[in-house]
């Protein structure tokens, strides 16, 4: 059983969904046009809740065929995109890439790539070459309140029927009050997860449930026609207004809400009215393409930038939007629209292997993405297609992960020499610096995670969720341990929006309150303090990263194009953390003397030093070892301090 179909509605999600391409090819386009989102989210709840109200007041609804259709609707797509994204990671990507690819992807075939991405991404992060999935978040909380919200129905019917509005209504306001919970704590998750984000679909319900058994809108004929148009304007000004920076869901996310349920509960009066436009012909096509256009133009971007495209923003909107829109027709075109009609008019076997065959799917990915994740990358690719690529992903490694843990990682015996704090930077220095010391591994202790500040007095919010950052900075300053040294460092050039309390908007003076506390604090328990300035950032790593593509001619020539991009921002770290010398318990190693002594060094002419634009890899160890012998052997005071 099917409703009346409104062309107005496909032109909302027209709206919608170009908003989010225009956002995810540039914000510079359209800041806030993340709420397009948020308007699928209404639409979503309107007409599956429409839909079932219609069936359970027929006494036709059942799961069964209710699921049926989801299934037609969703997985044709979904089953391309994940299919193109596995073969493009297994060709194009190295080990960890591909391996978090293969993560993404049996969380994806789930609906549950939103649970994923909630333990620690960032949905803003612009330009990144790796995340191709990373919008199937919005699919995870749909399929996740297709699987609560029938079931909820199913009980509020067995009430009376002016139960069901108080109802929804009352579900709205906990969902929303979570929702403004988690962006006032500053709490990443509240982006990605269904209960943080059902308000937006239950504007859609309470707007179809008081459709169908609320009274009359008390509202007079002669503004009715108006309200359309401030339905669009609630969608549009947000678009526009917001950005990423602006706190999000919580009230932000209302406003388009609001917005679509007034396009959708207002529809043409008279004859005039935003339904109108909606319903013309382009809207409407986009509409109808809407969801394999959404599935595919991120892929499509993030392929583009992984080969560090050169178009302009205008360039790449005009090819993104041109292949994207032709494949999503092709895909509604031959198959959701086939696959949809045959399980309309097929009956019987055929009716049933077309359904098992759609459902197979999931397991087919799951499984697929599972083993990706398992063989940390498929590395047996590399040894068995290209074994020249194994040699390239080796020497990329990272030294860190092989030998020390993540997290608070501390000697029991407490016979440690030396503490090392930080974030993934600090994590690459530990093996080389520790065997320049003369140290064994069982002699080093380490409090770090990636995207941590654990700096002393710092207020952070957290990006990640898998290891508490405030959790794991609590437990480091309970530690009474005694050091010979404490090794301190960290990306300075990161956490803008991380660090909530910065005093100061020069970039290295704002960490000076909280170095300074940190030093403070350790120089009772130890010897010495060892800082890390900034580390080298670079280009032109993409050529010569691990793949099924990978030559030595080819790696030969992306070695001459590596480049250190900031070294004007180095010097500044040398004059800045130069000062902390005058702390006779402080010592003070300068990445800039590592790697731009007389000349900047990238590599040995065979391996690069650095596996990615920040990080280092192991290739590189044996030479920052020797350059921090030197640099430490012609520190006069280094007997005294280290």
């Amino acid at each position: 059983m099917s409703l009346s179909y409104r062309g107005d509605i496909d032109g909302l999600r027209a709206i919608g969904v170009l908003a989010v391409v225009l956002f995810h090819v540039s914000e510079d386009f359209l800041p806030g046009g993340y709420v397009g989102v948020d308007v699928f989210f209404v639409v979503s709840g309107y007409l599956i809740t429409s839909l079932i109200a219609k069936e359970m007041e027929s006494g036709s609804f059942s799961f069964l065929s209710f699921y049926k259709r989801r299934a037609a609707r969703l997985l044709p797509a979904l089953s391309i995109t994940l299919a193109f994204t596995l073969l493009f990671g297994f060709v194009f990507y190295n080990n960890g890439q591909f391996d978090n690819l293969g993560k993404e992807v049996f969380f994806s075939a789930f609906g549950a790539a939103n649970i994923l991405f909630s333990q620690g991404v960032n949905y803003f992060a612009q330009g990144q070459a790796y995340q191709p999935l990373i919008h199937l978040w919005s699919l995870g909380v749909e399929e996740q309140f297709y699987v609560a919200w029938p079931m909820i129905l199913i009980l509020a019917f067995k009430m009376p029927r002016n139960v069901l509005i108080p109802l929804t209504a009352a579900l709205f306001a906990c969902s929303l009050f979570l929702s403004m919970d988690a962006v006032g704590r500053g709490n990443s998750a509240g982006y990605f997860l269904p209960h943080y984000r059902a308000f937006e679909l239950l504007v859609g319900c309470i707007l179809a449930l008081w459709i169908k058994y609320g009274s009359k809108f008390p509202v007079r004929n002669s503004f009715k026609k108006h309200l359309g148009v401030v339905g669009l304007l609630l969608i549009v000004v947000p678009m526009v207004w917001l950005d990423k920076s602006s706190k999000f869901p919580g009230l932000n996310a209302l406003w388009p809400c609001i917005g679509a349920s007034l396009v959708i509960g207002f529809p043409v009066f008279e004859g005039k009215s935003v339904s109108v436009l909606l319903s013309t012909r382009v809207l409407v096509f986009f509409g109808l393409i809407s969801y394999p256009l959404y599935l595919y133009h991120q892929p499509i971007i993030t392929f583009l930038n992984f080969f560090d495209h050169s178009f302009s923003d205008a360039q790449l909107l005009v090819f993104v939007l041109s292949v994207s829109s032709f494949l999503a027709w092709l895909t509604y075109r031959f198959v959701e629209i086939s696959i949809r009609r045959s399980i309309q008019s097929e009956k019987g076997v055929k009716n049933v292997a077309i359904i098992t065959g759609l459902v197979l799917t999931i397991p087919l990915f799951a499984s697929s993405g599972l083993l990706v994740a398992k063989t940390n990358g498929l590395n047996d690719r590399y040894r068995y297609l290209n074994p020249f690529a194994l040699e390239v992903a080796k020497a990329h490694g990272a030294t860190f992960h092989s030998s020390f843990k993540r997290g608070l990682s501390i000697n029991d015996s407490g016979g440690a020499k030396v503490l090392f704090i930080g974030d993934s930077v600090l994590q690459q220095y530990v093996v080389p610096l520790s065997r320049a010391l003369g140290l064994g591994f069982g002699e080093v202790d380490t409090v770090t995670r990636g995207g941590c500040v654990l700096l002393k007095g710092v207020e952070f919010r957290d990006k990640f969720s898998d290891i508490s950052c405030n959790d794991l900075r609590e437990a480091l300053y309970g530690i009474d341990n005694k050091y010979d040294v404490v090794v301190i460092s960290q990306s300075w050039d990161r956490y803008d929006d991380s660090v909530t309390n910065f005093s100061d908007s020069n970039e290295f003076l704002r960490w000076k309150p909280f170095i300074d506390e940190t030093i403070s604090h350790f120089s009772d328990l130890s010897k010495g303090i060892v800082i890390i300035g900034a580390h080298p950032r670079v280009s032109g790593i993409l050529e010569i990263q691990p793949s099924l593509t990978s030559t030595p001619e080819a790696l030969s020539e992306g070695l001459k194009d590596i480049r250190i991009t900031n070294v004007h921002h180095l010097k500044e770290s040398f004059m800045f953390f130069s000062g902390y010398l005058d702390n006779g318990n402080v010592t003070v190693i300068h990445p800039y003397e590592i790697f731009c002594g007389n000349r900047c060094v990238v590599s040995d002419g065979h391996w690069s030093y650095f596996s990615d634009g920040l990080h280092l890899s192991s290739a590189s160890t044996e030479y920052v070892e020797s350059r921090l012998r030197s640099i430490l052997a012609n520190d006069p005071t280094q007997d005294s301090r280290l």
